[in-house]
């Protein structure tokens, strides 16, 4: 007689035998007992997990002939159990959907076969074992005799994907769902089936075997007859771990100690040791891992089931090491093992890999990670010209410091900002009333912000990570593609014209655009819906309040001239007016009236009149020689009546 595997030589043969099933076994012998048979079941669950017995007990169990019609116990030796048991019952038929998937396995196997009666037993019953593996159109054949069969004919479904039955097939169906083992469970099978082998085993070798068949009962009896091939009659632990390559519970330990104490090198030596062994790296780490799950039980209280699950002598070794890890470290070190557990499909340098997850898994380097991850690193008080550079360079524009630490850092500077007044010496005082001068000037004309407020630092809002701690021109020109991007979402007509323009200066909170073509300029400039939409646009994407956009044409060797308060000899300012009586106001009504940048830039004559002021600004060069110049025009338009002309002092 040709030899028989162990999972098909100890297959259940009765309802008693099923273990780890109770909840299927009870519902379907009370079922049978009081007469309510359905006409179709759907047996789903793990591999391994007794779905295909069942099904076979359960066509045993109708059709046993001992017994006048359907019991709950069959007797497994009339002929009808003893053919459906060897499986050439005719009217117990089998079908594997994974092999016969199409309409027409359907059609001639099931459909056209349902409307005959039984030839000898009682029920003609159908098992579909993967029926999940049918196509649409075979479950939509199937459908409407499985809704309406005969009274004779029984459906038995067995699946490992539940959800990838149609919910019109599963809800004419009675639903039993097939648990894993537990190990406790898988224990007992294994050590029954070594007894009827006649070998012996120690404990720890059937929790080896148990263990390894993840919930599997027929994984379990799978191993165990590799492990009884390799052996000589008695099974060891350690035999049972070089039959099928796992990793023992001693080795484990080391590994988890060596953890423990942090030592880089003999974290090195010990995985270089795990893989000279020749231990497949992907056991390693699910034994591992499985090693850490059990040391959490112990360490966050739940003393007796681990003691029941892991039997008295892992039990023992394991306790040991409960105390070494608080169960957070060992949930982030089970989240590390299990990404490495994901990564190692993608790459061939498994030993790296196994060296970079013990490492990383060292509690020291755990608090390391878990510090840096929340932002709480220490970091060096910079000074503030030391900022400027930072924010000046074209690299990545460095992530603003936490509240805490801005606070630290602005009271630093403050306490240092304080010393150097009292140890610089004052300026020279005939340089004072310069400086005052311009400073004034440019606040009247150009921006209406002081002085004060236009050299402090503009710190930007807490918790943005996109920009510097300062609004700098090179910071705005870094997000000057972001901003782009942000304004062709808000406003994709008005995207065209600000794209041609370019930042090239930063007056206290306006930032001066310059454009190359002057109807891009004007779109921008001169209409108040769009240039409104831009600056809330900028104000969003820097993170930033109140900020102002100003548009000048750029000449063919740059910026229009005096369109920059920033030149390096600024040209003097003439302020005329014949509606003021003498007297020049704090802030001229329209910034720069008649457009005197495309005038300047041209080199054409300033149109003048009555209804505004006029505000001129010539720089050397601007208009040729031999030509009136813009100071005698204006003059000779207001019949030489100038209110104030003052030059401003160097910045």
């Amino acid at each position: 007689m040709a030899y028989i595997a162990l999972y098909r030589k100890y297959r259940s043969q009765s309802f008693d035998e099923l273990m780890g099933q109770e909840q299927v076994t009870v519902t379907l012998r009370n079922a049978i007992r009081s007469g309510r048979i359905a006409h179709a079941y759907l047996f789903y669950g793990a591999r391994g997990c007794g779905k295909t017995s069942t099904a076979r007990l359960l066509a045993r169990a109708l059709n046993c002939v001992a017994q006048d019609g359907p019991t709950a116990d069959p007797c497994g030796i009339c002929s009808l159990c003893v053919a459906i048991r060897d499986g050439v019952c005719l009217d117990v038929n089998e079908m594997d959907a994974a092999s016969e998937t199409g309409i027409d396995d359907v059609r001639e196997k099931i459909v056209e076969n349902v409307q005959y009666a039984p030839g000898e037993a009682r029920y003609k019953v159908y098992i579909v074992d993967e029926v999940h593996d049918l196509s649409p159109k075979a479950f939509d054949a199937l459908l409407k005799t499985l809704e309406e069969p005969p009274a004779h004919v029984v459906f038995i479904l067995a699946t490992t994907e539940h959800h990838k039955v149609p919910i019109t097939i599963r809800s004419r169906c009675m639903q039993y769902h097939f648990k894993r083992g537990t190990i406790r469970d898988l224990s007992r099978s294994v050590q029954r089936v070594i007894d009827l082998e006649k070998c012996t085993a120690e404990p720890e070798a059937v929790q080896a075997v148990a263990r390894s068949a993840e919930g599997s009962w027929r994984d379990a009896l799978s191993i165990l007859e590799q492990v009884l091939a390799y052996a000589d009659g008695h099974v060891t632990a350690d035999l049972v771990h070089r039959a099928i390559g796992t990793v023992g519970t001693d080795t484990l330990a080391r590994v988890t100690a060596t953890l423990a104490g942090g030592d880089w090198c003999s974290t090195l030596s010990i995985a270089g040791e795990l893989i000279d062994s020749g231990k497949d790296v992907r056991q390693l780490l699910s034994a591992l891992s499985g090693h850490l799950r059990d040391i959490m039980l112990i360490s966050a209280g739940a003393v007796n089931a681990a003691r029941e699950e892991l039997g008295p002598e892992r039990f023992t070794l394991i306790e040991g090491q409960a105390s070494l890890f608080s169960p957070p470290t060992l949930l982030e070190m089970t989240s590390i093992v299990a990404s490495a557990e994901r990564e190692i499909r993608f790459t061939n340098q498994h030993r790296w890999l196994l060296e970079s997850t013990l490492l990383r898994m060292m509690p020291e380097n755990l608090a390391a990670v878990r510090v840096q991850s929340q932002g709480v690193l220490p970091r060096a008080v910079t000074s503030p010209a030391r900022r400027e550079t930072v924010a000046s360079t074209p690299s990545v524009v460095p992530r603003p410091r936490a509240a805490s630490q801005r606070e630290s850092v602005e009271a630093a500077e403050t306490e240092s900002d304080s010393t150097a007044v009292e140890s610089e010496p004052p300026p020279p005082a005939s340089s004072q009333p310069t400086t005052a001068s311009a400073a004034g000037a440019a606040s009247r004309v150009m921006d209406p912000v002081t002085p004060a407020a236009a050299s402090k630092p503009t710190m930007n809002a807490p918790g943005n990570s996109r920009f510097a701690d300062e609004i700098s021109v090179a910071v705005i020109q870094r997000a000057w593609t972001r901003i782009l991007a942000a304004f062709k979402k808000a406003s994709p007509s008005g995207h065209p014209f600000l794209e041609k323009g370019e930042v090239v200066a930063l007056e206290g909170r306006t930032i001066v655009l310059a454009f190359a073509d002057g109807f891009a300029r004007e779109r921008i400039q001169n209409n108040a819906k769009g240039k409104l939409k831009v600056e809330q646009v900028v104000n969003e994407t820097l993170n930033t309040v109140d900020y102002k956009v100003r548009c000048i044409t750029r000449g063919p060797d740059g910026p229009a001239a005096g369109d920059l308060l920033g030149d390096p000899d600024p040209p003097p300012i003439v302020v005329t007016s014949a509606l003021y009586g003498g007297t020049v106001p704090e802030e001229l009504p329209g910034g720069l009236p008649f457009a005197a940048e495309d005038a300047v830039a041209e080199k054409k004559d300033l149109p003048v009149t009555v209804e505004a002021a006029v505000v001129a600004v010539a720089a050397p060069g601007a208009i040729a020689p031999g030509e009136p110049s813009l100071l005698a025009e204006t003059l000779s338009v207001f019949s030489g009546s100038v209110v104030r002309t003052e030059p401003r002092g160097p910045a």
